[in-house]
Formats: C-alpha cells, structure tokens, sequence
C-alpha cells in the first residue's frame, strides 16, 4: 500500500472510530492511543510521508494523523460541534484544530502500545486496544496474519 484513496481513508477512520468508542464513550480521551496505533499499522502496511499531529481543541490536546494527501482524524465525533465534518479531509484545506507538534510514527508495536499506554487504566486494557485495532484494520489494509506488525 503506498497511498489511501478518500474511500480507504475514511473505511480506516469509521473503523478506527468505531474500536476507540467501544473503549470509551465518543472516544473522548482516545485521540492519541487511536492516532497513534492507526499510524504505526499504516506505516506497517507501506504507507510512507505520515505523521501524527496535535493541537489544541479547546478542552485539551486532541491527535490525528497526516498522510500526504489525508488528515485523519478518526475520534473528531468526540465534538458535537463537529458532528457534521468529515473524518478525513485533504491536507490541502484548513483542518478543524492547528496542529501545534508533530510526533514520530511508532517504530514498533512495543512502541505503539507505550505511546497508547497514558490513555488506559492498566496494561491489559492497553494491550485489548492494540489488538482489537490491529485484528480490525489489518482486514482492510489486506496485512495477512504473517504480516502483522507485531515489533
């Protein structure tokens, strides 16, 4: 995989959504465990030029991803006020938050589960969320199980 259409990138956001408000309701508080982990099993599928970003969002740091042509923003629903946005927009138009800090895409899974780590209680909740967010996405980004990332 070396670029996502609009229709990739909003399949992989929905799905990220979907994984990060069954751990907490609207995904509030999950923007960084979901960009993060989202960015990583990019990154293991191919995809090059991505980086996670933050802002502020008025209530605190929110995170999502950049690719060269998509900002992902796959816990953007946790704002009522930005119900009516899209998950994923073109980097070329202004995004719903300034991104303040860019952060490196996690190397490795032990990498990715440490960044995830603060937005749980304890270490099994961090690692459910990893691999219910890799048994989700590696569908779509056609990862056969040989081909997880796993380090």
């Amino acid at each position: 995989m070396q670029t996502l259409s609009l229709q990739e990138a909003t399949r992989l956001a929905e799905q990220t959504a979907a994984v990060a408000e069954g751990h907490i309701p609207y995904a509030s508080g999950l923007g960084a465990p979901a960009s993060f982990t989202l960015a990583w099993l990019l990154a293991g599928a191919g995809l090059a030029d991505i980086r996670v970003a933050s802002g502020s969002s008025g209530m605190g740091d929110h995170f999502w991803i950049e690719t060269a042509q998509w900002r992902i923003d796959p816990t953007l629903r946790q704002f009522p006020h930005l119900n009516h946005r899209p998950l994923v927009a073109p980097v070329s138009e202004p995004g719903n938050f300034a991104a303040d800090k860019y952060h490196p895409v996690p190397a490795s899974r032990a990498d990715a589960v440490r960044e995830v780590s603060y937005g749980f209680r304890n270490a099994a909740e961090t690692e459910a969320f990893v691999n219910e967010m890799t048994t989700a996405l590696s569908r779509e980004l056609a990862l056969p199980a040989d081909r997880l990332p796993t380090r």
